[in-house]
């Protein structure tokens, strides 16, 4: 009877058992607000693909870039038309110039050159419109829309009526601004290929009279060219003849043949040993 009454008296001073306290883990639920993606609401685009990845956003994109809108009208041809005249007049012309200056005598070699020029450049100016609008057509066309989210590729299928807007619209405002793009592309690169035969021609029929160039020789090529110039008197005098075209009202214009040299230079002295007249 004593010891249940002093048990009793003990038990009374400890405190209430500790509760086990269970937390249910956030895991799943934080992973869940990772591949949440707030998507806005588009009544005219597919609900699971971004708005900047719908193939109708990239349309309006890409005419808000420069020179891309061009291609949506009639006046295309003519704005080509314009930056052809633009780079001949102010980059090709003055570039060509620094090495067919003799006028009128290189007055072909001189268009020549800057046609090649003008449209190298414009080659891929226009083949970047065409990359461009491109993209944008076969996006339109195609049943199923690639899209990126959370660091994967997906792919969202479009209904019927969704598949056959995007046709519509790429039938009606992509594929004439495509033909329009690939006409110009095949008209720039069958003039640059014709001013190239042309060169080619050129430099055929008038061989040797045709005009001399800023080349300089060395090598094998050097000696070669020496020796005919010893061996044979009519190159020697229509190489004379070539140089001075060049020739300017002031004296200059015209250089030594051996100031392409540094080995005939020094042996012609003068100037610091650089040779005389190859200023």
């Amino acid at each position: 009877m004593h010891s249940l009454v002093a048990f009793l008296a003990a038990t009374s001073f400890l405190g209430p058992a500790p509760q086990r306290l269970s937390f249910r883990t956030r895991g799943p639920l934080l992973q869940e607000q990772d591949v949440e993606v707030k998507r806005e609401f588009n009544p005219f685009g597919q609900a699971a693909v971004p708005k900047g990845q719908q193939p109708l956003t990239e349309l309006k994109e890409l005419r808000r870039q420069p020179f891309y809108d061009w291609a949506e009208s009639d006046a295309y041809k003519s704005k080509v038309t314009q930056v052809y005249q633009f780079i001949m007049l102010f980059i090709s012309l003055p570039v060509s110039y620094a090495t067919f200056d003799q006028l009128p005598n290189e007055l072909p070699q001189l268009f020549l050159a800057a046609n090649i020029g003008t449209f190298a450049v414009m080659l891929p100016f226009i083949a970047r419109l065409r990359v461009g609008w491109g993209y944008v057509s076969e996006r339109l066309k195609e049943r199923k829309t690639y899209y990126e989210a959370n660091q994967r590729g997906l792919f969202a299928t479009k209904d019927r009526e969704m598949q056959l807007r995007d046709r519509l619209i790429q039938q009606q405002e992509v594929a004439p601004a495509l033909q329009r793009i690939d006409q110009s592309l095949l008209t720039v690169s069958l003039f640059l290929a014709l001013s190239l035969g042309s060169g080619e021609v050129l430099t055929l029929v008038e061989g040797e009279s045709g005009p001399a160039t800023l080349k300089t020789l060395s090598g094998d090529e050097a000696r070669r060219y020496e020796n005919r110039i010893r061996s044979d008197d009519g190159f020697a005098m229509r190489e004379q003849q070539r140089a001075q075209r060049r020739l300017q009202e002031d004296g200059s214009g015209v250089k030594p043949v051996y100031c392409d040299s540094r080995y005939y230079k020094i042996l012609a002295g003068g100037n610091g040993q650089g040779g005389v007249g190859c200023n």
